[in-house]
């Protein structure tokens, strides 16, 4: 089954490529109505902004006919940004973990190798609970307009408390909310991301949905008409389905947040696979380039201090540092080889220490590493032939 899915993926991937310019694809799990569906984040490159309606027709298309898979879109700039303002959405599925496809040509960011600090989740814990807060005073007005038995102003109360709640459980669900006033529009926006809020007005029942046409015709009716009537009983509905969602949402959230929890406490191994890195262009070169592992590089060392440097005995920042050591190395012992020099204090041995100079250069050479040379040489000038 798994590796089923895996080659629909893998085909979803290709078709985006071919539409999109992508950098980096995120798969995540979302659990809607007990089913468990894959959800591919897809991060467009620097130069692309919003899609156009033909493209976005067009990748509709694909998840239509592949319909064990959600997707969500973004920019780069906007997933950055969100990533900075600690989005549980993007904190949660972006992590390096997730990534099932980077373009290898693109510039280093952000969302490079992206792990989540311990201090983001009690941050976005924080921001949680100021948010929840400041909804709750719309709950609070809707009891006191009810207990003053102006239940006008109790609906518009009660509209506010339920868009907003709509809204910030999109964010961290679908890392984005939905700017609209109308309950309807909110709760079709999130279905098939939460399930458990798709129903929470269930609009195959009328009295549902004229439950769901009061509350948005309080947003309008009550402040600037004074024809608006919504009876105690309607209310109390309405008031039910308003502690439900917070429930529902809250629940979402804590779900969400011990997944990354769990994340910071035992970072899984990233495993990224070779084929998505690469063009899949099937020349001998690409073959035999992603066959390569760290074996392969057996003369550089990676330095324990700082990340990027690696060591053969000595600090070097790559392949091409450690060749000017050797050079410059060898340009002073022929220097001190021309030289007239008799031996000093400090020196007592010059042809001793020029002696174990040369053995250093020796074994700073990568000989290994030039056999792997020669090798993509022959194949380069080989594919370059054949093509």
């Amino acid at each position: 089954m798994k590796d089923k899915i895996d080659a629909q993926q893998n085909q979803i991937i290709n078709r985006l490529n071919s539409l999109l310019e992508i950098k980096y694809v995120y798969e995540s799990i979302v659990e809607t109505a007990g089913i468990f569906k894959p959800l591919l984040i897809v991060i467009l490159q620097e130069n692309c902004s919003s899609l156009t309606k033909e493209l976005s027709s067009m990748i509709a298309k694909i998840f239509q006919e592949e319909t064990d898979f959600l997707y969500r879109i973004f920019s780069l700039d906007f997933a950055q940004q969100q990533l900075k303002e600690e989005n549980l959405f993007f904190v949660h599925g972006c992590t390096w973990d997730k990534m099932v496809f980077y373009n290898p040509d693109a510039e280093f960011d952000s969302l490079h190798e992206y792990h989540i600090p311990e201090k983001t989740l009690n941050n976005i814990q924080a921001t949680f609970e100021k948010e929840r807060h400041k909804m709750a005073a719309f709950f609070e007005g809707a009891n006191f307009f009810i207990e003053n038995n102006n239940l006008s102003h109790a609906a518009y109360m009660l509209h506010q408390y339920i868009e907003l709640w709509f809204r910030y459980a999109a964010l961290f669900i679908m890392g984005k909310e939905r700017k609209s006033h109308s309950i309807k529009e909110l709760q079709t926006y999130i279905k098939a991301f939460a399930s458990e809020l798709d129903n929470l007005f269930n609009t195959e029942i009328e009295a549902e949905l004229n439950l769901l046409k009061l509350l948005d015709d309080a947003y309008i009716t009550t402040r600037y008409e004074n024809n608006y009537y919504i009876n105690l009983e309607q209310i109390n509905r309405i008031l039910e389905k308003a502690k439900k969602l917070e429930s529902l949402a809250t629940s979402l959230f804590k779900n969400r947040l011990n997944a990354c929890s769990k994340l910071v406490a035992n970072p899984k191994e990233i495993n990224i696979p070779k084929e998505q890195c690469f063009p899949p262009n099937g020349t001998e070169l690409s073959n035999f380039i992603k066959s390569l592992s760290e074996k392969d590089f057996s003369t550089l060392k990676p330095y324990p201090f700082k990340k990027g440097l690696y060591t053969t005995g000595i600090v070097t920042e790559g392949y091409l540092g450690n060749s000017f050591m050797i050079s410059n190395l060898l340009k002073v012992c022929i220097i001190a080889m021309e030289a007239e020099y008799t031996s000093t204090h400090s020196i007592p041995e010059p042809e001793h220490n020029i002696r174990e100079v040369l053995g250093y250069v020796l074994d700073m050479i990568p000989h290994n590493e030039m056999e792997l040379l020669d090798t993509l040489r022959y194949l380069a000038f080989e594919t370059e032939t054949n093509s």
